[in-house]
């Protein structure tokens, strides 16, 4: 048994030793690895590590840009212009807490609550927020004045600070809220909401800038040491075709025509129809941009002038002309017979004064507003060529106006089957349109036929010093000139012996359209509602301006040649007047 045990023992012995030789030869190895692996890290990533451990002592700040200004122009006595902002940033005050430096988050909240008028569902949640001493930065108040914060200083809290901020800020509101929108700070971004600010954001916003900012221990920031920085680049500056004395009078005149002929809302559009620069724009009611929540209504923020297409009734009686005057199948003393209505299959169409005229030349089928001589005009051209000339002044499709939430109106009827649709477009039923449309159909017959694009910014002023210059866009020669001045004549005869008297001003020849336009009702048909429209321009012999003026359902007087005529007469007597345009007789 002795010998067994020595056997056995001897056995194990050696087999410990070989144990032991194996873990000694693997920790060997372990340790040759780890040394290499720390001489790498220690030889080769230093400044990686480095790095990183010098990350972990800094904070990223963003640097916001200042969003670029909007600029208006306003005509000086010389025929000069000087600029002015309509739309720019106002220097407020963001204060904020370093948590880990207050002493005191209760005397913090006592004393800033009166100071800037905290309601408990303000002030509540950021006592919370700053009790907590491992935050390193809370914001407390946005878009503090100067006075506030002069009265901030003489509290002495520690822990609070401030730090100068750009709000937007709109000077002459009055201008017109539709036209440049508003600014919404989403995610702690201004963004541009509705109008310019939106169309032009990413321009008016310019690009954002990073600050490297070394922290202490308990990740304070540092005020002193390097810092690294990447600065922000300003937004673009918009200059606009807008002038100013025009926007104000505009605006002025259009709130005072909705109250007198009781409309749900007007518009005004003023356009220079050589070059498609819009002077005025503007609707009533209108809203601050400055308070932009304080609104009855979202639907307000909607700009009628491109968002609000309707049928626009016997203007359009205009279009149908240019298309039978170009065409040759008639002219201004072309004569037809009127028997006071239509009948267009199933359905009869009548004249509005519900009148029978008898002989009738093309000229009084446009003084006269009759609905019959649209339909004959209509009938001669034909559907093919009366589609092809309503498209070719640009309605169906938007005008590429730089403002947001243009619509293009709808004139798909003219492509169903039967001629009942093209006939009813001939006086402007059963399409619609925008009033910038229609500015602009109604300038290419003012400017010897040739259709330009509206345009609202004239120039944009980049950080860089780059300078983007908008250049007339001529679309097509819609008509010819021949037919333009034709047009032009048959037009001015509207307003000199027409419905459109009311639209003159003594010593100018003008020339116009008016449109009593009912308003079709949700369930089909048409309801008692209408909209009353004007379009005109002058002087006819050198035409300078577009007006078009536009109310919807007012309930004072029945037709437009009773209300939206005095507005268009009133706003280009004060045009001639500011644009210094001499009399047409001398």
């Amino acid at each position: 048994m002795a010998s067994i045990i020595g056997q056995y023992r001897y056995k194990t012995a050696n087999l410990s030793d070989g144990r032991i030789f194996v873990l000694k030869a693997i920790f060997l190895v372990a340790m040759v690895i780890l040394i290499a692996k720390l001489s790498f890290l220690q030889i080769v990533q230093d400044d990686y590590y480095r790095s990183l451990s010098d990350k972990r002592q800094q904070v990223l700040r963003q640097l916001q840009p200042n969003r670029g200004k909007i600029f208006v122009k306003t005509r000086l006595e010389d025929g000069a212009y000087e600029y002015f902002p309509a739309v720019t940033n106002q220097e407020l005050f963001l204060v904020y807490a370093e948590p880990n430096k207050v002493e005191s988050p209760n005397k913090v909240i006592d004393t800033i609550v009166p100071i800037f008028d905290l309601t408990p569902q303000e002030w509540q949640p950021l006592l919370q927020k700053i009790a907590d001493d491992k935050d390193p930065y809370e914001p407390l108040v946005k878009q503090a004045t100067q006075e506030e914060i002069e009265l901030l200083q003489t509290k002495n809290l520690s822990g609070v600070g401030f730090i100068p901020q750009n709000y937007r800020y709109y000077p002459e509101n009055s201008l017109g809220g539709h036209l440049f929108g508003f600014v919404r700070t989403i995610d702690d971004k201004a963004v541009g909401q509705y109008g310019l600010e939106s169309y032009f954001n990413d321009e008016l916003y310019g690009k954002e800038g990073v600050l490297v900012s070394p922290v202490d221990a308990q990740g304070s920031f540092v005020t002193a040491g390097e810092r690294e920085k990447d600065p922000a680049t300003n937004g673009a500056d918009l200059y606009l075709t807008i002038d100013k004395r025009v926007q104000i009078t505009i605006c002025q005149i259009i709130a005072r025509a909705v109250e007198t002929y009781d409309a749900v809302n007007g518009s005004v559009v003023v356009m220079d129809p050589r070059t498609g620069a819009i002077i005025g724009m503007c609707s009533a009611p209108d809203y601050n941009p400055d308070v932009f929540n304080q609104v009855e209504s979202i639907d307000i923020y909607n700009n009628p002038v491109i968002s609000s297409p309707y049928e626009p009734g016997s203007v359009f009686k205009a279009i149908t002309m240019a298309a039978g005057l170009d065409i040759g199948l008639v002219e201004p003393n072309s004569t037809y017979i009127d028997e006071g209505e239509v009948k267009i299959g199933p359905f009869t169409v009548r004249n509005a004064d519900l009148k029978k005229h008898g002989q009738q030349t093309m000229t009084q089928v446009l003084e006269q507003s009759l609905n019959t001589g649209a339909i004959y005009v209509a009938d001669l051209v034909g559907k093919k060529d009366m589609q092809r000339y309503i498209e070719n002044f640009g309605f169906g499709k938007k005008t590429g106006i730089a403002l947001s939430n243009e619509l293009g109106g709808d004139i798909s009827s003219l492509d169903k089957r039967g001629d009942i649709y093209t006939l009813t477009a001939s006086y402007g039923q059963g399409i619609t349109v925008t009033p910038l449309q229609l500015a602009a159909a109604f300038s290419a017959i003012a400017n010897d036929g040739k259709l330009v694009k509206p345009y609202i910014v004239d120039e944009i002023h980049f950080g860089d010093g780059r300078i983007d210059k908008t250049a007339v866009q001529e679309i097509s020669q819609v008509i010819s000139k021949l037919t333009s001045i034709k047009l032009r004549g048959m037009l001015t005869s509207v307003i000199t012996n027409g419905l459109g008297r009311k639209a003159g001003v003594e010593g100018y020849y003008l020339a116009g359209k008016t449109g009593t336009a009912q308003i079709a009702a949700p369930s089909g048909g048409y309801g008692v509602d209408t909209n009353h429209t004007f379009v005109g321009f002058g002087p006819t012999e050198d035409p300078q301006f577009t007006i078009l003026v536009k109310l919807e359902k007012p309930t004072a007087v029945r037709y437009a040649s009773d209300s939206a005529t005095n507005v268009f007469r009133e706003v280009a007597a004060f045009l001639v007047n500011h644009l210094q345009i001499p009399p047409s007789n001398g």
